[in-house]
């Protein structure tokens, strides 16, 4: 467990609280690691304009990816220690 949290403090650690308070939300909910998976994929915020999602990497990596008219930016990325 102690793993998970050391990721997900990772993956929340570099978003703005305000700008991204609903990834923020959303990535400290997760409590186990198959919640991590669930989560890998889906967007993090809603709405139009910039919009966060979280993706899983084949290497097992993890990041939040800032998704802008057609621009990606990595906002954060960290792998979980298994």
């Amino acid at each position: 467990m102690h793993a998970l949290r050391t990721l997900v403090t990772a993956l929340v650690a570099p978003l703005d609280p305000v700008l991204h308070a609903e990834a923020v939300v959303a990535l400290r909910r997760v409590r186990h690691p198959a919640d991590l998976d669930r989560l890998a994929g889906s967007w993090l915020t809603s709405g139009r304009g910039k919009r966060l999602k979280l993706v899983k990497h084949g290497s097992g990596t993890f990041m939040v990816v800032e998704y802008d008219d057609g621009w990606t930016r990595r906002l954060a990325m960290a792998a979980l220690e298994r």
